[in-house]
This record gives C-alpha cells, sequence and structure tokens, in this order.
C-alpha cells in the first residue's frame, strides 16, 4: 500500500508517523524490546506459557518465527495480532526496517504460536490493498488492547478510518495464511516438559518433606 510520506517523521527506522519524542525514543525501545523479548516473552511461550500472561485486555501477543536472512537461523519477534478470514495479521511497529519483516521479505516461510498454544506454518504477505490494510490495522491495533491505544493516541474502536490512515501510515501490515502444522509447546522440540517436570520435581519433594515430617513426629 502506498501512503504519502510528507508527514512523516524521520528515524533511524524510515519514515515513521510518530513525532519528534517518540523517534528519539525508538532506538533505545527497539534495544529494551529486544531483550524482553529474547529473554522473558519468548522462553514464556516456548514453555507453554503465553496464556498466561499474553491474552489479556492489555495486550494479545503471538510470536512470530522468522528464518534470518544473513545467519539463516530461527528469529523470534512477539507481536500483536488479530485473526481475519483465517489468517493472522500482524504491524511491523518499527517501520519497513523492522528485522522481522525483512526476514520475511527474504524468505516468507514462517511460523505462528499463538497464546492458546496453537502453533502452525504460514506464508507471510505484505497487506498491499488499501482497504484490506485500513481493516487488519484497526484489528491489530484492537488486539493490542491498552498497547494498541497507546500507540497510536486514540481509542481503535472509535477513530475514524481517517485519522487511523494517519496514525498508521508508513506501518507495514503482514498477513499470515496458514499452509500447515508447526510444532506447538507441548510438541518435541517445545518447552513445555520443562515446566511439568518443575512442577513434578517440586511435588515430589514436598511429598517427601511430609514423609520425612511424619515419620519424625510419630517417633
Amino acid at each position: 500500500m502506498s501512503h504519502s510520506t510528507s508527514t512523516l517523521g524521520t528515524s533511524p527506522f524510515g519514515p515513521l508517523p510518530y513525532g519528534p519524542r517518540m523517534q528519539r525514543l525508538l532506538p533505545p525501545l527497539y534495544r529494551a524490546f529486544g531483550d524482553v523479548n529474547r529473554y522473558a516473552i519468548v522462553p514464556l511461550f516456548r514453555a507453554g506459557l503465553g496464556s498466561l500472561f499474553f491474552s489479556s485486555p492489555f495486550a494479545h501477543v503471538m510470536v512470530l518465527r522468522t528464518t534470518g536472512r544473513k545467519s539463516g537461523r530461527p528469529r523470534y519477534a512477539p507481536l500483536g495480532y488479530a485473526i481475519l478470514d483465517g489468517a493472522v495479521y500482524c504491524t511491523a511497529g518499527f517501520g519497513p526496517r523492522t528485522h522481522w519483516l525483512l526476514n520475511i521479505r527474504e524468505n516468507p516461510a514462517v511460523e505462528v504460536l499463538l497464546p492458546g498454544g496453537a502453533a502452525y506454518a504460514g506464508v507471510a504477505e505484505e497487506v498491499t490493498d488499501p482497504d484490506e490494510w485500513l481493516r487488519s490495522f484497526r484489528e491489530v491495533m484492537k488486539g493490542c488492547g491498552v498497547v494498541g491505544g497507546l500507540s497510536i493516541g486514540e481509542n481503535p474502536w472509535r477513530v475514524t478510518d481517517e485519522a487511523l490512515l494517519a496514525k498508521g501510515r508508513g506501518l507495514p501490515v503482514v498477513r499470515v495464511r496458514p499452509t500447515g502444522v508447526a510444532a506447538g509447546p507441548a510438541d518435541p522440540g517445545g518447552g513445555l516438559w520443562v515446566v511439568l517436570t518443575v512442577i513434578s520435581v517440586a511435588w515430589l519433594l514436598g511429598w517427601l518433606r511430609g514423609q520425612t515430617r511424619g515419620r519424625g513426629g510419630a517417633a
């Protein structure tokens, strides 16, 4: 989709629809999000705990797995999302230079892990139809909950189409259509077994302590 970029601010990420203060904050925010994603959000999803932390009025978050365009290794990006017409939609909030977006331009084969544990393989495509972009961008902002409202500075349920176009100008929207089944947290390679093992060991240790105390009291 092409929008005029005459009103967009400039940043290391290219023209984006943010004010000067937000433009200055983008680089440190990008680094902070990278650390939180790598050490907190992605491990929780891979452990099968996404639904406990990332499905709420504050934000609905999925994890998008791409293939690094330079490394060829898996790369994970937690993103707000919406489900429309059997596909998942998400937005590149840091604009056309967002790393995961550059990855899918090189290799559109991706995997999606939803907070409820569902996982599937799919093909990612940038939305080019203006009507589809507007509809899906609004739904993604709704799915982001409070975070979505703060991002655009408007209520995504009530903002007019014209205002929403201005707020989202320059932000690519991506559609992921499912093509197959991917490995979820409880499947081979997933991390749910770690959580279950920790819970089981903790229960067993508690039971053994109870037995030991019981014997000591009986003596």
